[in-house]
């Protein structure tokens, strides 16, 4: 972890001298929590800081408002595929970091378990930017330092369920991963662990049940479960039905599944949003082409040169770095084009 400001350390030392840390989540903070996870799920990004933004003024000492900001501006990276908001968000982890440790050295029990609750989460996220913008040898090392937050956050209180969304991704996607090393023994397939944990925590977590559904969908996917993946998903998106976080693995579901005008309808709906809400057009470019090969095994030919066509009018504004990581589909679309 990088040294935070040392104004901070006497900061944090002096307000705590005076006042005391705060405990477990109150009500406010509670509602805090669960707005901003609904926020998030919804990809209501400016809403979501804006609200951290609040939390932050009002409460300085709760690394929660820290947290869920690098939460949202993860969230907005991700959705654009950008890394426009990396050295704030390298920022506030640390901070959340120096929070949370400050308060591990009075605290244990419940306390003690939040606080290692919200350290495992900082690490998650740091690791997700890493392994999508960055090193990937980072984003292993802060995924090892998640999974022990998660763990020692369980010592202190075996009933705060969710810690066990951390826990459940981290043993799923670890033992997905690790691919060779798994064949041969050097590590162990916790892949049924983790679906166990990521359901203990969608089934009796307090923040956390519906993130560790949306982890769900992408485990049935994975393991090729697409009418799971469908019917599960079809049910969250009752609750969240304008989310592109929970349309994305329920269009691939379908598509997998060989329902084709339902992952039409899906990817027509995101790319709309990416065309009026134009970025880097990496998403432009993923929607176009399952578009076109949905069109193309439906029958649909005029919808599928509507398609080609419209590629051809963006593919030169496609900056180098995206034409890069989506190669193979851009490819893909100018080899149809020019047939």
């Amino acid at each position: 972890m990088k040294k935070a400001p040392v104004f901070l350390f006497y900061f944090i030392t002096y307000a705590a001298v005076l006042s005391g840390f705060p405990k477990v989540p109150d009500g406010a903070e509670s509602n805090f929590i669960k707005s901003v996870q609904n926020l998030l799920l919804n990809d209501q990004f400016a809403n979501a800081d804006s609200l951290c933004d609040s939390f932050i003024a009002a409460n300085p000492l709760e690394e929660i408002g820290f947290l869920f900001k690098a939460g949202v501006l993860l969230g907005d990276m991700s959705d654009r595929e950008e890394a426009n908001h990396s050295a704030e968000l390298k920022n506030l982890i640390d901070t959340v970091l120096v929070l949370c440790d400050e308060k591990l050295k009075f605290e244990k029990g419940t306390v003690a378990a939040y606080s290692y609750l919200w350290r495992g989460h900082a690490h998650v996220y740091r690791s997700l930017f890493e392994s999508r913008f960055g090193s990937f040898t980072s984003a292993i090392k802060n995924g090892f330092k998640a999974r022990d937050d998660y763990e020692n956050g369980l010592l202190h209180d075996s009933t705060l369920y969710d810690l066990y969304f951390g826990l459940g991704n981290y043993h799923y996607w670890k033992s997905v991963k690790a691919g060779f090393l798994r064949t041969i023994g050097l590590v162990s397939n916790e892949t049924n662990k983790g679906i166990d944990e990521l359901r203990l925590a969608a089934d009796s977590g307090k923040y956390f049940q519906d993130a560790a559904k949306n982890s769900e969908l992408w485990i049935w996917l994975e393991q090729k479960e697409y009418e799971r993946a469908i019917d599960e998903g079809k049910e969250i998106l009752i609750d969240f039905p304008d989310s592109r976080t929970l349309q994305w693995p329920v269009a691939e579901a379908y598509f997998k599944s060989g329902k084709y005008d339902e992952a039409a309808r899906i990817y027509s709906y995101l790319r709309n949003y990416f065309h009026d809400n134009r970025g880097n057009y990496f998403n432009l470019i993923e929607c176009d082409y399952y578009l076109h090969e949905c069109c193309k095994k439906l029958g649909w030919k005029e919808k599928a040169d509507d398609i080609l066509s419209r590629v051809d009018d963006y593919r030169s504004h496609v900056p180098k770095a995206i034409q890069r990581k989506q190669l193979a589909k851009l490819n893909y679309l100018r080899r149809e084009l020019d047939r």
